[in-house]
């Protein structure tokens, strides 16, 4: 047990004495905020997208027309309830009641703005700007042939804009409308979504006037809609589902991630490790006073204390935030998700996960490593083991679709998957005798896995094994 220790002990201090470590221990959490907020500070720096309209008919541009202009009320709507919902949420109701009441865009944004001026004017720090996605203007010339030069970027609108995009809205012999969409943004679908939509409902309200209905009574079919109430039959309260419910399977899902992630670069390291100390001739040194399977569990402890010490700084920064959001923001979205980061399902699958994942990805990769003779080498072999690092990402949707799908219930209980399904499958009501169980699995193919990484790790150190050894007998042979 001592050797293995010293083993341990030497790979620790080895790394967390390189200026690497301390650069990623401090690093990584600005990273993370960065990845988070860079997307919402990007898309509120980004200038309304310039779009035109060209009609054979002025009502269909009419209706076009309409549908961006709703389209812009709701974005508003939807931006102002998600900021009110984690900066204030004791004025969400009363400032969207406002917003509802109000005329236009402009006026709705106002007095809604104004509530929370006056309310809770700290919240006025980071209010959204709220600026339009797109901005329709006026067709520079009439017709969508001779509007090539603007749409390529040749030539620029007469207030010094680019037009991004143009809708051709024409009519076929049968009177049935073509949406002609003509930009240099060939994946961008959302302005002939929206126009489709609006023509749509053109077309049905045109059907209705024509079987002899009046315009109005055809707008106000067109304008019924249901609402829909979802429930979970294993609440007693008989309430309906709201975010809290849901917050937990968002936190699964980014704990899944953070799994993956983890488990990956600590492999990783590993297999660089032992690659290294073997092309330095460092193994032979130490293996003369150490077993292979002492030194196989030695470095899996080292790196294992080194993922602890990370563990340590970022948990509890992590488990600070993340309490005090479940406490002071406890009604909106960013407490509800805290909060289920703290649920102990979640938690318990989390480490089970790491330890067992770590454990059996980690003697894998050194096996692996000390089968090498360079880093190149080992790229020959890391194909098939990330293939097999991805297949439980790629069962993530289905998973959070239907946990308990049989392909998903059956992958769980597969051990070097089980890591990750189960922190997946935990929201939906796992239980812990399950848990547990997919445990104990973990915990018998961790011991299988060991014993036959270490013999692995026996020949490639001792017996010097390597892949390039085996391919040149094969080339003799």
């Amino acid at each position: 047990m001592s050797a293995i220790l010293l083993v341990a002990r030497r790979d620790y201090f080895a790394y967390i004495g390189a200026w690497g470590f301390w650069l990623s221990l401090l690093t990584a959490p600005l990273i993370i905020a960065v990845l988070l907020f860079a997307p919402i500070l990007l898309a509120r720096a980004e200038p309304p997208r310039v779009l035109t309209i060209v009609a054979e008919r002025s009502t269909d541009a009419d209706a076009v027309r309409v549908a961006f202009a709703a389209s812009a009320l709701d974005d508003a709507r939807g931006a102002i309830a998600a900021y009110l919902g984690a900066a204030a949420p004791q004025l969400r109701a009363e400032a969207l009641a406002a917003f509802d009441a109000a005329p236009n865009r402009q006026a709705a944004i106002a007095a809604a703005r104004e509530i929370v001026a006056e309310r809770a004017p700290n919240a006025m720090t980071a209010y959204p700007s709220l600026s339009p996605r797109y901005q329709i203007v006026a067709p520079p010339v009439p017709d969508i042939q001779a509007m090539r030069p603007y749409l390529d970027g040749a030539q620029t609108l007469p207030g010094g804009h680019t037009l991004y995009g143009a809708l051709y809205l024409r009519r076929d012999a049968q009177g049935a409308p073509v949406i002609e969409y003509w930009s240099t943004a060939l994946n961008h679908d959302e302005p002939t979504n929206l126009a489709y939509r609006a023509m749509r409902l053109e077309m049905q309200r045109e059907a209705l006037v024509a079987q002899g209905l009046a315009p109005s009574e055809a707008e106000r079919l067109q304008s019924f809609d249901p609402q829909i109430v979802q429930f979970d039959p294993r609440s007693t309260g008989g309430e309906s589902v709201t975010l809290r419910e849901r917050a937990p399977f968002f936190a699964a899902l980014a704990l899944a991630f953070v799994l993956w992630s983890l488990v990956f670069s600590v492999a990783n390291m590993l297999l660089n490790g032992v690659i290294e100390e073997k092309s330095n001739k460092i193994l032979d040194t130490l293996l003369t006073s150490v077993t292979p399977l002492q030194m196989l569990i030695g470095k899996l402890l080292g790196v294992a204390a080194v993922s602890a010490t990370l563990f340590l700084f970022w948990g509890a920064l992590g488990g600070a935030l993340l309490t005090i959001a479940a406490e002071r923001a406890s009604d909106n979205i960013f407490g509800q998700v805290a909060a289920a980061f703290l649920e102990p399902r979640l938690l318990a699958a989390f480490f089970i996960g790491f330890i067992a994942g770590y454990l059996m990805y980690g003697a894998i990769f050194l096996a692996l490593g000390s089968l090498c003779e360079s880093v190149q080498e080992a790229q020959t072999l890391l194909g098939p083991v990330a293939l097999v690092l991805a297949t439980p990402m790629m069962l993530i949707t289905p998973a959070l679709d239907n946990p308990n799908a049989p392909i998903i219930e059956a992958a769980s209980w597969v051990p070097i998957f089980t890591p990750f399904l189960m922190l997946i499958r935990a929201p939906s009501g796992l239980a812990w005798t399950e848990i547990a169980a997919q445990g104990g699995l973990m915990i018998v193919t961790v011991i299988v896995i060991l014993f036959l990484a270490s013999l692995v790790f026996k020949a490639g150190v001792v017996d010097q094994v390597s892949l390039s050894s085996w391919r040149g007998r094969k080339n003799k042979g």
